[in-house]
């Protein structure tokens, strides 16, 4: 624990191969406050094989006990008096205060996510490695990484080189500006607009000009293919009111003849079995009547008058 530091309590862990530290803010320095930051630090970082300690009463209660045995975690606690037992922590101690004493900017959220980004990317002088290389074998993006001329050109030149890719290989459906399609409509009206495509936004979606002017965007999946209607013949974008209501038409689609094998003539229905013809033709229902078994006197019976 480090404080209480300008009112704030801190609890940090730190990862002695990676020299990864975590800092968090608790109300107060129970063992309670203690197992449910370990809970929260164990879910993304698994759980550790060894947990170095001082002798503090949060460490020593039967309830952090309980709490590593059920985790199968061995618990070491350093000897008495003697800080320098455990003088990584200690170091990431001292280095957190100097560090927060430093940023006077923002809240203690803004304050520490700022330190710990820092101590996650510089590289530690016993490793030779930051904490993010060591731990996620990779190092993490910064602003500068960002800013730098080349680092941006080759991150979009990788990007699209990946688009065409996966185009090349992928079974979603594509559009190109100009296509007739036909949009998914969440308004009054039809289930299905026409619409002509305007541009993509993405590898899945799309914006499109529906037939009142208005450009709306649709997700692959909210759009179909208008076959046999020709493209629009502004490609560019450029797409006129008078040009898009010719080419928004909806489709007629020619009504079904249905072939002279398949015309059935009127054939007068099949008369259940349970009716009958009158004089007059009528068709009256008879109900139907289950078979009656016939009763017999039991043969015990037989020389028994009754």
């Amino acid at each position: 624990f480090a404080g209480p530091f300008q009112g704030q309590t801190f609890f940090l862990v730190v990862d002695s191969f990676s020299k990864w530290l975590e800092v968090v803010s608790v109300a107060s320095a129970t063992t309670n406050a203690v197992i449910q930051v370990l809970r929260k630090l164990f879910a993304p970082h698994g759980l550790p094989d060894t947990i170095v300690s001082d002798n503090g009463a949060q460490f020593t209660s039967a309830d952090f006990r309980a709490f590593m045995e059920s985790n199968l975690i061995r618990h070491v606690t350093t000897a008495p008096f003697h800080p320098s037992s455990n003088g990584q922590a200690e170091r990431m101690v001292q280095t957190t205060k100097d560090a927060l004493k430093r940023i006077i900017d923002g809240d203690w959220n803004y304050r520490l996510a700022k330190f710990l980004l820092q101590q996650h990317i510089t590289p530690s002088t016993s490793t030779g490695c930051s904490p993010a290389e060591l731990l996620m074998n990779r190092r993490l993006k910064t602003c500068l990484d960002r800013l730098h001329p080349d680092l941006a050109s080759d991150l979009q030149n990788k990007q699209e080189d990946q688009f065409h890719k996966n185009a090349q290989t992928s079974t979603v459906r594509m559009f190109e500006a100009g296509n007739s399609v036909y949009a998914r409509n969440y308004a009054m009206g039809p289930k299905w607009i026409p619409a002509v495509i305007v541009e993509a936004t993405g590898p899945v979606s799309y914006k499109v000009k529906i037939a009142d002017g208005r450009v709306i965007r649709r997700h692959v999946d909210q759009l179909r293919s208008r076959l046999g209607d020709n493209a629009c013949p502004n490609t560019e974008g450029n797409h006129g009111q008078s040009g898009l209501q010719n080419d928004l038409t909806p489709l007629a689609f020619p009504e079904e003849e249905i072939p002279a094998a398949e015309q059935t003539e009127d054939v007068p229905e099949r008369v259940p079995d349970n009716t009958e013809a009158n004089l007059q033709g009528e068709v009256i229902s008879v109900p139907l009547e289950r078979p009656r078994r016939a009763i017999q006197k039991p043969r015990y019976l037989e020389d028994y008058v009754i």
